[in-house]
Parts: C-alpha cells; structure tokens; sequence
C-alpha cells in the first residue's frame, strides 16, 4: 500500500517538475511551492548522518570532509548514505541537548506532531505527545517511544489523527495547502509551522512553548540560536560566491531559491543564491537560463528517495553536454551535501550545516 501511495504521489510531483532535468527546454522560471516537492515523498525529513555531526551549535569542524567534482560522480560517501537505507536521527544536535527529563503538557492537552522536525522541538521542550509521525528514514526521538503513530509526514491518516481526539495538530506550514482543509473536515484544530529557516526554526520553538507553558524551556532554547548568530553573522563580510542548489528527485531536479530551507543556509553561510523569488521555494528551470547565471558553486542535495536523485544527478551531468559549460563545473566546484542536513525542514544541526558550506564557498 506504501509503495502505490508512493507512486501516485511521486507522479503528481513528476507532472510539476517535467523539463527541469535531463536538459529539458520546456519549462522556465515556474514556480513550483515546498508542498508539490512533499508530495513526492513518504517523509519530510532526510537519509542517513553520521554521528560525527555536531553536538555544539558552535561547532566549526565539517561531519564530511566533502570535495568538488565535475558533477559526473556522486560524493561517495553520500552515496554510501542513501545506499544504505538506514533509520537515522533526525537531528544529532537535538538528541545530545540538555532537555527536561519530564514529559508534560497542560492539562487537557492533546498534540499531534506530524513530522520529525516537530518532534525534535517538542522534545527539547520535554512537551507530551498523543501522536508522532511513521518515518521510513528519520528515526523519531526516544522520548516519544510507544506513541501511536500517524502516518507519513506528506499524507497523515486523518481517520488516526481524529480517534486521538487532539486539541492540536502541528505540521510544517509547507503542507499547509493541501492539509489544512482536510483537518478542517475531521474537525481538529491545527498550527502549521515555519520550519523553511533556521529563524523559522526558531520562531515556532517560541510559539510551542509560549502556548503550552514551555516559555522557560524555549527561551533557553532560543538563546542558543541568538548567541549562535552573534558570532557568526559577521563572519563573511565581503564578496558573495554565487551559488546554484538543486533539489534532486528521483527522476528530475528543481532549483532551490532562498526561501527554501537548503537556500536559505547558502545565504546564511555568506553566499548568494543565484535565484530568488518573491515568494517560492523552487523553481523549474531551463539549463540555459540557469548557465546564465554563471554560478561559482553548484551545490546538490536530495529529496524522497534520495538513492535514485542521486544517480539522476550523475547521469544528468555526465550526460548532458551543457554542463560542461558551466564554469562550476569546469573549476571542480560541484558539491553533493548531506541531506540528512540540507533536506526539506530546518533542524537543530543548522551550525553543522554552515560547517560544512564553509570550505566550499570560501575554499
């Protein structure tokens, strides 16, 4: 049954994103929104980290030591990853945090979270749960260990999700399109969350604890993300490297804008995303519109089923002749990242992420 949601919903996404790989022509600049890129996958979250990945939001080592290609082949070791199919941590950060050893909430309450990401918050605020997501990559913190579980992340089980009569159901506001009519229709109250940034991130960790009388537990929390910024902000002033993220998919790819969570930690790393948009987290577009953007680094990640984006992203560079032209390309500047922190919805392993960036935009 998981396998045919899988392909309806992956050719849904298909239809949205026909013409972007393989050197397609067709499609320019269309925009395409976080929810039709969901669609495409079992799970908000993203495949295997190692746990050499950050406990310190300071942390200024890169988990990988990560080299530039010609795009023809894929990081190993990345590839290694999505090969290996294992149920990884959502957010080795989070999972080392100090975190209230009680699980609590205010009398009455009943949340549901829908993706791993929530969780993790809910977690580091010590919040109780009637519900948590059924991820096939991201293992759910132990915390929540024996809670029912509500279906995949994209496509919740609404006939679950009402039986646990929650007073709230909190899911990522990429989904909130195509979720919040439906939770309307089974008559439960939801909060949709902006998890597209890392101050996003932060923002609903205030929200939840503000709301369910976790302001002492958020602010610690959020004071982290403060002090965390107050260092690094400055840390690249001067010129921009321009630099193009791809989203893979399995079958095509999609160019990640600036308010797509993998974009907006290229500008927060100190680069600047060669394409932006008012409003969309990606964008079909044609090889030559984006050849001539001339970015200096090209940087892919992946999405859904991140094996098969993967070898779509080395086929399509080594078959299509016109990314030889891309100056990347030619210079060796093409970087796979590990999606695990580069995927869908911020996490708490943000400073590994801008780690990792570092000796690929300022080398």
């Amino acid at each position: 049954m998981r396998f045919f949601k899988y392909l309806i919903a992956l050719l849904m996404c298909l239809s949205f994103v026909t013409g972007c790989g393989s050197g397609s022509e067709e499609l320019t600049s269309e925009s395409t929104t976080t929810e039709e890129i969901e669609t495409a996958s079992e799970t908000d979250a993203d495949p295997t980290k190692e746990e050499a990945a950050s406990e310190d939001p300071s942390a200024e080592e890169t988990s990988a030591a990560q080299e530039g290609s010609s795009g023809e082949k894929v990081n190993e070791e990345i590839m290694e990853k999505a090969e290996s199919g294992v149920k990884q941590t959502n957010s080795q950060a989070a999972a080392n945090a100090d975190k209230p050893a009680e699980t609590t909430a205010p009398e009455g309450t009943r949340i549901v979270a829908t993706s791993a990401s929530i969780c993790d918050i809910t977690d580091r605020l010590g919040l109780s749960l009637v519900g948590v997501p059924d991820t096939t990559v991201s293992a759910i913190t132990s915390r929540y260990d024996g809670v029912t579980t509500v279906g995949s992340p994209m496509s919740p089980d609404l006939e679950i999700i009402k039986s646990l009569n929650p007073t709230d159901v909190l899911t990522p506001d990429t989904l909130e399109g195509d979720l919040k009519l439906q939770y309307n229709n089974i008559g439960v109250n939801s909060t949709f969350l902006n998890l597209r940034s890392v101050k996003g991130l932060y923002d609903s960790v205030k929200l939840i604890g503000d709301k369910y009388d976790k302001s002492t537990e958020a602010s610690a929390i959020v004071a982290e993300y403060n002090e965390f910024m107050a260092s690094y902000s400055s840390k690249h002033s001067g010129e921009k490297p321009k630099v193009l993220v791809l989203m893979g998919l399995p079958g095509s790819y999609l160019v990640a804008t600036q308010n797509s969570y993998a974009g907006s930690l290229v500008e927060l790393a100190g680069g600047e995303n060669v394409f932006h948009d008012d409003t969309k987290d990606f964008l079909t577009v044609n090889t030559e519109e984006i050849l001539a953007k001339d970015p200096d680094v090209i940087i892919r990640t992946a999405h859904g089923l991140p094996k098969e984006a993967l070898e779509m992203f080395e086929k399509e560079f080594s078959e299509n002749d016109i990314w030889k032209h891309f100056r990347a390309v030619q210079e060796g500047r093409v970087y796979d990242v590990d999606y695990m922190l580069f995927g869908m919805s911020a996490t708490f392993d943000y400073p590994q992420a801008l780690a990792d960036l570092e000796p690929m935009l300022f080398p």
